[in-house]
């Protein structure tokens, strides 16, 4: 009967500790110890159901010794879950550094075991290894590192130069996010996901260097340009690419500047910020800043200088007046096929066509940026691009996709009004690029070509949102007048009389 009552008990005690356990893990607490706890239920269950007979009067005090240990950890361990690990969970008081809990453990079991070994199995520890200075030196010869180890991890936790989340750096490409500070190691995530172990006497003895978890961290760039372009534009140029890059923070801005001059270039420093720490997250940002600053630089008539002497004339593009080499017989077959131009006669897209230009865009990089002032419309020519509209919560919507053929950003010109939307390249774009004043030809002297253009962009707003009859007019209306007036100065006229 005996052992079908400590049976029960046990099968109780552990059905206890699971239920608890299934509890805490949906109440998202930490998770009660089981392990320990069971080893003490089943060795307390094993031992209370051996006869008398079969226990040697020897083994008895060792016997007792190995189950009171086991319940005296197991009571430890279920105390701290208890009084520490679920209050501070619960934001009841502060969480206890971890390492100086488990050195705090450490501690009590060592004085539990030499309590437990003194009275049950009355064996002196202390006296043993206080008298025996063989055992003392050998133990001290072995636990040296160890005990290293241990110190070095108790001043990591009190001086705290870095914690759990962080991304450090210690040099030899030992990199990673903190997963853990125990007693003896530290525990770092690389960012290919392979997990290092270090002792925290090396992490000690180390140069650490510690980033937050999202930065924000700073990066810098090297870059030849030619010695003929004015380092003010090369700069602007460069932070101009930056900024536009999402990959870049805001805060701090981007800055550039010269850095050294070079026997065949000039050498600039580019300098920006980003949240990703890795050397994974600089070799991709470093890779799309370059490539956009090669786009950037060859719209503005430039190329990147290299220390090569040639003996022979240099090839020149087809169109050397056009950054993407379209000639003017290509441009002008491009203004034939834009919808906004559908009025005009073969001569009025003459004069414009030598005004135009053609440029090439990286993918990712900002075409228009919403809320900026622009005075030129675009045509697009090859690829696509995708427009994003800021929502009202500050996050950003994409809300078109744009292929060939499609024209942006005439609004803007004939209107004066900020940019609506944000375009973004999404392949390697060529755009033709139409500005205000690359329609003085046609529009000087010529207010009714204004009226029938400001016609023309009306209708295709109104196509587009789908407005009443009154207001279509009422803002085509408002749009003549407002053309009129961006133009009045290019007409000749008055900006208050329209034509009949």
């Amino acid at each position: 009967m005996a052992i079908l009552s400590n049976l029960a008990i046990a099968i109780g005690l552990q059905i206890v500790l699971l239920t608890v356990r299934l509890v805490s893990n949906r109440r998202r607490i930490p998770l009660i110890p089981v392990r320990l706890p069971s080893v003490a239920i089943w060795l307390w269950l094993i031992l209370s159901s051996l006869p008398d007979s079969l226990v040697v009067l020897r083994l008895r005090p060792w016997l007792a010794s190995a189950l009171l240990l086991s319940q005296s950890y197991a009571a430890l361990q279920l105390l701290v879950w208890c009084t520490l690990e679920v209050p501070s969970s619960l934001a009841w008081w502060p969480r206890p550094p971890k390492i100086l809990r488990d050195l705090g453990m450490l501690l009590v079991a060592a004085v539990i075991t030499v309590i437990v070994l003194q009275e049950q199995a009355k064996i002196n520890v202390v006296g043993l290894v206080t008298t025996s200075a063989i055992l003392t030196a050998v133990i001290g010869l072995a636990a040296q590192e160890s005990l290293k180890d241990l110190f070095a991890g108790i001043v990591l936790q009190v001086d705290s130069p870095f914690q759990e989340g962080d991304f450090i750096s210690a040099g030899n490409g030992i990199e990673g996010w903190v997963v853990s500070l125990t007693l003896m190691s530290t525990r770092l995530q690389h960012v290919h996901g392979a997990l290092i172990t270090m002792p925290n006497s090396k992490m000690w003895s180390t140069e650490i260097r510690r980033f937050g978890p999202r930065g924000p961290i700073a990066r810098e760039i090297h870059l030849n340009l030619d010695l003929d372009l004015p380092p003010e534009k090369a700069t602007t140029v460069l932070t101009q690419v930056a900024r536009a890059n999402p990959l870049v923070l805001s805060d701090p801005e981007p800055t550039a500047f010269v850095y050294a001059y070079a026997d065949h270039a000039i050498t600039y420093e580019l300098e920006v910020w980003q949240e990703d720490p890795t050397d994974n997250g600089f070799d991709v940002l470093r890779g799309q800043l370059l490539a956009q600053i090669w786009y950037a630089l060859e719209r503005a008539g430039r190329t990147l200088p290299y220390p090569v002497r040639e003996l022979r004339p240099k090839a020149r593009p087809a169109a050397i007046d056009d950054p993407a080499g379209y000639d003017l017989p290509s441009r002008l077959d491009l203004l034939r096929q834009n919808v906004l131009f559908t009025h005009l006669s073969s001569g009025q897209l003459e004069k414009i066509a030598p005004l135009t230009r053609c440029l090439r865009y990286a993918v990712g990089e900002s075409i228009i940026v919403e809320d900026d002032r622009g005075d030129a419309l675009f045509q697009l020519v090859r690829g696509s691009v995708e427009v994003i509209k800021r929502m009202g919560d500050g996050s950003t919507k994409t809300v078109a996709q744009l292929g060939v053929g499609a024209i942006f950003g005439e609004m803007s010109v004939f209107s004066d009004l900020p940019r609506s939307a944000s375009v973004r390249a999404l392949q390697e774009c060529v755009l033709l690029e139409v500005e205000r004043d690359d329609l003085r030809p046609v529009l000087e002297g010529n207010p009714r070509l204004v009226e029938e253009l400001a016609l023309l962009v009306s209708e295709r707003r109104a196509q587009l949102t789908s407005l009443s009859q009154e207001v279509r007019q009422a803002q085509t209306n408002q749009l003549i007048d407002q053309m009129l007036k961006i133009f009045s100065t290019l007409t000749g006229g008055n900006p208050d009389v329209r034509p009949g």
